[in-house]
C-alpha cells in the first residue's frame, strides 16, 4: 500500500501529508487499497483471500501455540521501496522444536 499511495505518477508531492487533496474525491475510499476493500461481494477482492487467511491462521497457531523457539537479536528494519517488504535479516529463529503436549 505504501508504494501505491506514494506513486508520483498518481499523486503530486506524494510524500507530503495533504488531506485537502481528497476534498473533491468522488470515488470509494477503498479504491486506495490494492485489491479493493469493504464488502466482499461488491468490492474488487483477491480471489485467494479466504485461502490465505486460513493458511495464515494455521501458521500463526503453530508459531504461537504449538512450537517453541528463540528469537535472537537481529535487524528487523525493512525497506519501503521493495515488495514484498521483509526485514533485512529476514526472520531468524533458533532452537525450533514442537511443544510437548
Amino acid at each position: 500500500m505504501y508504494g501505491t499511495n506514494h506513486d508520483p505518477a498518481i499523486w503530486s508531492d506524494p510524500d507530503v501529508f495533504d488531506p485537502t487533496r481528497f476534498i473533491d474525491w468522488k470515488e470509494s475510499p477503498f479504491s486506495f487499497i490494492p485489491q479493493g476493500g469493504g464488502d466482499f461481494l461488491g468490492g474488487h477482492r483477491c480471489a485467494g483471500e479466504w485461502l490465505t487467511i486460513k493458511v495464515m491462521n494455521t501458521c500463526l497457531d503453530y508459531l504461537a501455540n504449538r512450537m517453541e523457539y528463540e528469537v535472537p537479536s537481529q535487524d528487523l528494519s525493512y525497506s519501503l521501496n521493495k515488495m514484498p517488504s521483509v526485514p533485512h535479516s529476514e526472520m531468524i529463529l533458533k532452537n525450533v522444536r514442537m511443544k510437548n503436549e
